[in-house]
């Protein structure tokens, strides 16, 4: 009797396991691998110096990887966040300045609020990796970004893998996928 609550624990932690290797499968990329849900699928695109395609999830979000020479660093693409101040600076300088992409603050408000992802850092398989979290969801870019995995002919070789306004349901899938990343060494 002393035994049944240590049995029901195993078998519940054995269900458990078996029941997310059901839910995932192992996909290989040459360059990576990647352990994924079971219902993404891959497409390759023709590319002369990297290892780039899409991968497409359950909901048709698309989610783009790129392993070479000139993968994109996921840098967050918005409008210059400036104060009044250095707007003032700038036009008495540059009185014809274009102005139309910038974002001007005042001294209250925190430059933070404008940027739509966080990012994090952390170590996959042994390389330093940026992650990439919209603050809001379905508004953004989710991914992951490794500035230096070898160095080939062409120079350093970089890796990215992200989505961008990604439904819940696909970012929770990618943040999780990317934590499995393998590089063959």
């Amino acid at each position: 009797m002393k035994n049944i609550p240590s049995f029901i624990v195993i078998v519940f932690i054995v269900l458990n396991c078996s029941d997310n290797s059901l839910k995932t499968k192992s996909m290989d990329f040459g360059s990576f691998k990647v352990q994924a849900p079971k219902d993404w699928s891959k497409l390759k695109m023709d590319v002369y110096d990297s290892n780039a395609g899409i991968i497409v999830t359950k909901n048709n979000d698309s989610i783009f990887y790129d392993y070479g020479p000139y993968s994109n660093p996921l840098e967050e693409t918005s409008a210059t966040i400036i104060s009044k101040e250095e707007l003032k600076e700038l036009l008495k300088v540059n009185p014809k300045a274009d102005t139309t992409e910038f974002i001007v603050i005042d001294e209250n408000s925190n430059r933070e609020d404008f940027i739509k992802s966080k990012i994090t850092y952390k170590k996959i398989d042994g390389y330093k990796a940026k992650i990439l979290e919209p603050k809001k969801i379905g508004k953004g870019m989710t991914g992951v970004y490794i500035d230096s995995l070898k160095t080939g002919s062409l120079g350093k070789i970089r890796f990215n893998l992200y989505g961008i306004n990604l439904n819940k349901e696909s970012q929770t899938e990618l943040l999780e996928a990317i934590q499995t990343l393998q590089f063959p060494k």
